[in-house]
């Protein structure tokens, strides 16, 4: 069976700022830099430099290594962006996603079909303390991360792991792209139900 592919929108306010971010943090470095090769301001740039090089090291571990980092952090400004299902004769079934840029596709996450545990998307703090829609509305996948190092006593969902699919937006964008989300992960194979709650749909559980 051919696999499914679905683009994932993508916010341009966000790619602004993360592109800002980026671009003001390399010329600042650069800038620390040429400081200490010519012993000016040797302290500033130093501190500077240090906190740079701990961002970075800790985005890194986070992301794996220093590719990922850096693949998942060009997806965050530019390309277009996806999801897509493996074929269904293939095991296990998985969705991948990622972006394409310049012709060429670069997988930001692989996940089993068989380990997502549910699908909901919720308000952001701006919009619970305000008590109106502030577009801060997201999609979050939740999935089983297999790995009893991650498991996290306090949280809700201690054996499952978050992944948010794209933007924050107001409600009726985020509901509509995320019935859509459902709907293909539904076709590549999941067995998702709808819960209590209209945005959250939950791993049908097997019947013995």
């Amino acid at each position: 069976m051919t696999p499914l592919k679905m683009t994932i929108p993508r916010s341009r306010g966000m790619t602004i700022f993360l592109t800002t971010i980026t671009v003001i943090a390399v010329l600042s470095s650069l800038l620390a830099m040429f400081n200490l090769f010519n012993r000016i301001a040797i302290i500033a740039s130093s501190i500077w430099l240090i906190f740079i090089t701990i961002m970075i090291w800790t985005a890194c571990k986070k992301a794996g290594s220093l590719r990922n980092f850096l693949i998942n952090r060009l997806g965050d400004m530019a390309g277009r962006q996806f999801v897509e299902s493996t074929p269904q004769d293939a095991q296990p079934i998985e969705i991948r996603f990622g972006y394409q840029l310049f012709g060429h596709r670069f997988i930001q996450r692989t996940i089993a079909l068989d380990k997502i545990e549910s699908v909901e998307w919720c308000p952001g703090q701006a919009t619970g303390m305000t008590g109106r829609d502030m577009k801060d509305w997201s999609v979050y996948l939740w999935f089983d991360h297999d790995d009893p190092t991650k498991r996290k006593k306090w949280s809700r969902k201690p054996d499952q792991d978050i992944y948010v699919v794209g933007p924050s937006k107001r409600w009726e964008d985020t509901d509509a792209f995320g019935r859509s989300f459902v709907g293909f992960l539904c076709a590549a194979g999941a067995v998702l139900v709808q819960c209590d709650k209209t945005f959250c749909f939950v791993r049908r559980k097997s019947v013995m």
